[in-house]
Parts: structure tokens; C-alpha cells; sequence
């Protein structure tokens, strides 16, 4: 029977059981450019239950570089109105809704309460280290993915597993509160750092939870793929960690 998931559902890791699963997941998404627009689209094809994309950014022309989920009449529309028609379009099923927000101090709970799942995006590591907090807080598992140059890599946080947090893997960096600026980058490191990181999200979702990659990165080079997919050394969570040593 040709459906909508019968390739995926085909397949003997996946199944309709783990469809089920998928089906019933709820995730919130902070940002829907760079490496979120690939990753929003692959659980939206993939079927997922319930997605808030919260994103006040503008669709610019540089984005269409590197950000498959707009297109250039897209340029000038608020982005998450732009990737909620698109996402729509591409998999009605979906309960998919656009919050015209920035995440801050005061909002983050509202935003990010009761989702299985988080996809951080924070535009600046301030951002990010918010994100890390709440979610160790409230035991919400989230994924970082990230790309730079030729280059890029992924990891999951899962709080109640008390696996290494955002600043366990950069006790430098979770101090730092200004953004460096716009970052090169190609389309090749946003397109498989999306898609790794929706595959943790998936794997969270559907049951596959012990391969998910948390207390290590890993790491790729785009590049014509001129090195090996590899796993950095782990990041160990430990009582010096300034952050998750709180919780």
C-alpha cells in the first residue's frame, strides 16, 4: 500500500509501532534557519506529532545559501510564517504552530513547557546556555547541532540520564554572553547537521534512546567529505561542572 510513511515504516528499525511513537511526539524548535531548516523539515516528513517553531527573524537573501526550507519569494516574510506554509505544504498531518517570539528569562517556560523534546538554537552562546538551564531544570532532553565553515557536529543532552551538559562540553564558553557574528558556513555542514540532529530527535521519540549521542560530539567535515564522521573524546559530567552540578 503506497502511504505517506510506508518507506520508513518498511524498514525493520523503524516499523508502524515506532511510527505510532513518532506520531505522538510533540517537539519545540527555537529558530528555524541554518541548521533547524533541514532538521525541521526531516521530522515534519518523518511524521512527528506536534511541532512549535519559535522564531522572530526575517528571511534574508543570504539565507537561501544555506537554509533549504525558504525560497526566494520568501525574502522579507517573518521566517516562521515562511517555514510554517512551507512545513504545511509538506506534511498536513502535522500539527505544526509559529511562535513570532525571541526565547528570553521571562518567556522560556511558557515556550518550552510539556514538549518532549527540544531542538536549541540559541543565536548566541547567552542564548544557548538559557536553554541548557531551563531544560536541566525542567528534565527536558535537547539536541545541539551546529555548523561553521566546513564543518559541524551534534550532541544530546538528557537530564534525567545526567548526561554532560552544554557547559560541561564548553566550560569556557557557557560564561560568554556576545555573539561573534555572522559565521561562514555552506549548505553541505547545515544540511547533515540538521539531519544528524533530527535523527536524535527521532531516535528520542521513536525508542532508540540508547544510541543517542550524549557525553561525546560528533564531529564531521563537509568538504567533499574529507574526513571521517568521528566522536571527539567524551565530556564527562562532573561536580565541577558550574551548571548541571546544580541539579
Amino acid at each position: 500500500m503506497d502511504t505517506r510513511y510506508n518507506r520508513q515504516e518498511n524498514m525493520p528499525e523503524w516499523g508502524s509501532a515506532r511510527q505510532s511513537l513518532i506520531r505522538a511526539g510533540s517537539v519545540a524548535c527555537i529558530g528555524a534557519g541554518g541548521v533547524k531548516a533541514t532538521l525541521l523539515m526531516a521530522l515534519v516528513a518523518a511524521g512527528i506529532g506536534k511541532l512549535r517553531i519559535i522564531e522572530p527573524d526575517m528571511v534574508e537573501l543570504s539565507n537561501l545559501n544555506r537554509q533549504l526550507l525558504f525560497r526566494t519569494p520568501d525574502i522579507g516574510k517573518k521566517k516562521g510564517r515562511a517555514a510554517l506554509e512551507t512545513l504545511q505544504l509538506l506534511n498536513p498531518e502535522v500539527q505544526i504552530e509559529w511562535v513570532d517570539e525571541k526565547v528570553d528569562p521571562f518567556n522560556i517556560a511558557d515556550l518550552l513547557m510539556g514538549f518532549d523534546f527540544i531542538v536549541e538554537g540559541g543565536e548566541s552562546p547567552a542564548g544557548r546556555n538559557l536553554v541548557n538551564e531551563y531544560c536541566l531544570q525542567s528534565k527536558q532532553p535537547f539536541v545541539h547541532a551546529s555548523a561553521q565553515f566546513n564543518y559541524g557536529y551534534v550532541f544530546s543532552v538528557i537530564p534525567m540520564e545526567k548526561t554532560s551538559c552544554f557547559a560541561c562540553f564548553f566550560p569556557h564558553d557557557h560564561t560568554r554572553i556576545a555573539h561573534t557574528g555572522a559565521v561562514p558556513v555552506s549548505v553541505l555542514s547545515t544540511s547533515i547537521a540538521g539531519s544528524l540532529g533530527a535523527n536524535e530527535v527521532l531516535k528520542w521519540l521513536s525508542g532508540h534512546r540508547s544510541k543517542m549521542i550524549s557525553n561525546r560530539r560528533l564531529c564531521f567535515s563537509s568538504l567533499f567529505l574529507s574526513q571521517e564522521f568521528i566522536y571527539e573524546a567524551p565530556a564527562v559530567r562532573t561536580d565541577q561542572c558550574p551548571i548541571c552540578s546544580k541539579y
